[in-house]
């Protein structure tokens, strides 16, 4: 029982290292790639959009450090429960608040893939 658990913890951790690659700049310059030059509400067309965001901050005997990365959500699933195929990204209207969702996994691919220069 406790290998499972084990287990379980290292694909969480996993997971996690993986979904903190993505930063606002990276997930922007992905779309940026894909065509988007402007990324525009569907809703009401307002460019005024934000990327929520999560902070990590690191402290330690070399000092402290701070890091940003996009805030997912985790999509309720049937299937493995680590699977990238259930978390999107939210890009969200500040004019109108209409939540556009961006599927995690061709991101992470792009990112992990090495075809572009940020990694």
């Amino acid at each position: 029982m406790d290998d499972e658990k084990s287990r379980q913890r290292e694909l969480e951790l996993t997971l996690q290292r993986r979904l903190e690659k993505v930063t606002p700049d990276l997930l922007s310059e992905f779309l940026f790639k894909r065509g988007i030059e402007v990324f525009r509400c569907l809703l009401c067309g307002s460019e005024d959009i934000g990327i929520p965001q999560c902070n990590v901050h690191q402290s330690g005997p070399d000092g402290a450090s701070s890091r940003s990365f996009v805030d997912y959500i985790k999509l309720d699933a049937d299937g493995p429960r680590f699977s990238i195929m259930h978390y999107q990204y939210r890009i969200m209207c500040r004019n109108c608040g209409f939540t556009h969702h961006v599927a995690v996994w061709p991101v992470l691919k792009w990112i992990e893939g090495g075809d572009n220069d940020a990694k």
